[in-house]
């Protein structure tokens, strides 16, 4: 007779997967749920919110991510092709504010819109690319190359920080100045416990709301630094009128998560243990090529032991005296002579690494899918890839770019961007006509923009063109969207467009159009008429 076991009169028993929760019956209507299963019976993951979940585990996690990205090809091929696509070589503003909200109409304010935007995305250049490097705080590289190095750490540790400075000396054309922090240094002073106003070094207020950031004034690891290393600066969320001054940028992916885990964390396994097979695989194949051949002897273990341990042998002397003297050949080609019972064995073990592409491929696969990239970009192998399969691929792949690229433009770009225009507007760089309000009463109509970041590029650019021609032939795209997703402006491009075509007419040359082209297999080309060339 079996052991009893204690049932309740509803046939559940008194299991609960959590303190406070009701007990669970072993029959479940959901599989995922099961308790009898032998494959699932002994799964009970643990209960956790975002924080909890994320708290315990994030620093390690991070640093083992950091430690792969340095030492693993794959991790940094993958981290650098993310930031390839986030990013790219910069990220560019079209300020398209929202007009009707600021009093203007777009047909009879059409040239003091496009008076107003122009002097903004201006003043914008003349801040970002600064050649002197004043919007950066260290002055180390332009914001672009800020915002590059921003996108690394969002790739590799889900989050990136910074801080917004007001630059009290010098002769900037602006003073605002971004001082990026790195996210480690975000933390309780001293240790503290996290509370539920105080986590993760983020001070809350009412509703969840961030108030303030707590710093570190130097890194954990800076030796160097001294006492810094265990002071704290308290940094406000924002100014009492609302310009940004702590840039904290990630996107929660659960409700009351105050920080992020690395996109790596579901990889790093993988990645540490293809690194590890991958050098074992070379170690062996390296110890393998360097034994050609091996020379087995007869004897016994003993035998052959004790004849080595002789110093003088006359009978091994003289006959390796005599070959060295007269060394046996047939046509010229070197006979071996072995000792009597020696036999010569050509090392003919298979060499492993033959399957170990296929193999590596299989876990980049998964590893590749984990980051958001297809295979091919990842492994930068393309040789098994036809051009519909490639697409495909490369679709997919963009839409969760286009994703992260909102996030990241919303969380790190966009505050700013905020403080930026707040200080053109106060310097008058930029004047609002006199119909409109004012900066501060109504940011979010004059912030409102559109960012193009790295350009998509093409696979097959004849095809792609066709498609794009068809589009706007068909009026379901438009010029500037398919600008945009090359990088490119379409003002900047059909300005561009205007000047050629200008210096081109001075020059008395025209443009060969695709019928142009046609025209030149005829036998007989007609002199076009006034004004046809163009």
């Amino acid at each position: 007779m079996g052991a009893p076991s204690l049932v309740m009169a509803d046939g559940v028993t008194p299991l609960a997967s959590a303190p406070g929760e009701r007990p669970m019956p072993l029959s479940r209507a959901y599989q995922a749920a099961s308790l009898t299963s032998s494959e699932l019976a002994g799964w009970r993951p643990p209960y956790a919110s975002a924080d909890s979940a994320i708290f315990p585990a994030r620093d390690l996690a991070l640093h083992r991510a950091r430690d792969i990205a340095r030492d693993n090809p794959h991790a940094r091929a993958g981290l650098d092709r993310r930031v390839d696509l986030l990013v790219g070589a910069g990220v560019r503003l079209v300020a398209s504010f929202d007009a009707e909200s600021l009093g203007l109409d777009r047909t009879r304010d059409r040239e003091v819109i496009r008076s107003l935007r122009r002097s903004i995305e201006r003043e914008w250049r003349l801040f970002a690319l600064d050649p002197l490097r004043n919007a950066d705080a260290s002055r180390q590289m332009s914001l672009n190359g800020r915002l590059r190095q921003l996108a690394r750490t969002w790739a590799i540790a889900g989050e990136t920080t910074g801080v917004l400075r007001w630059r009290k000396a010098g002769s900037a054309r602006y003073r605002t100045c971004f001082q990026a922090i790195d996210p480690d240094r975000l933390s309780n002073p001293h240790g503290a416990a996290d509370t539920t106003a105080l986590r993760g070094g983020i001070e809350f207020g009412d509703l969840g709301v961030a108030v303030a950031y707590h710093v570190r004034c130097a890194h954990q690891a800076d030796y160097w630094a001294g006492l810094d290393t265990n002071t704290w600066e308290r940094v406000p969320r924002e100014t009492p009128w609302g310009r940004p001054v702590f840039v904290h940028g990630f996107e929660p992916e659960r409700e009351g998560q105050s920080r992020a885990m690395t996109p790596f964390a579901v990889i790093v396994q993988s990645l540490k243990m293809i690194g590890r097979h991958a050098d074992l695989e070379i170690a062996n194949a390296t110890a393998n090529a360097l034994y050609v051949a091996t020379v087995e002897s007869n004897l016994p273990v003993g035998d052959a032991a004790a004849k080595l341990n002789i110093a003088s042998s006359s009978y091994a002397n003289d006959r390796l005296s005599h070959y060295e003297r007269h060394p046996p050949n047939l046509n010229g080609v070197r006979i071996p002579v072995l000792p009597p019972g020696d036999k010569l064995t050509l090392n003919s073990a298979p060499r492993q690494t033959l399957a170990f592409p296929a193999f590596q491929g299989a876990f980049l696969r998964s590893v590749a899918t984990a980051l958001g990239l297809s295979y091919e970009q990842l492994a930068m192998d393309w040789s098994q890839t036809n051009y519909s399969s490639a697409r495909a691929a490369l679709n997919e792949v963009w839409r969760g770019v286009k994703r992260d690229f909102a996030a990241f433009v919303e969380q790190v770009v966009m505050p700013i961007y905020l403080a930026f225009l707040e200080e053109a507007f106060d310097r008058g760089y930029v004047v609002a006509p006199s119909i409109c309000p004012s900066f501060w009463e109504n940011p979010g109509a004059w912030a409102a923009s559109r960012w193009i970041g790295s350009p998509r590029g093409y696979v097959d650019a004849v095809k792609e063109a066709q498609g794009a021609a068809a589009r706007l032939d068909n009026l379901t795209s438009t010029l500037e969207a398919e600008c945009a997703e090359q990088g490119l402006d379409f003002e900047d491009v059909l300005d561009q467009r205007q000047y050629e075509d200008e210096e081109m007419r001075s020059r008395g040359l025209h443009r060969v159009t695709p019928k142009g082209v046609a025209g030149l297999d005829k036998s007989s080309q007609d002199k076009p008429e006034p004004g046809e060339e163009e």
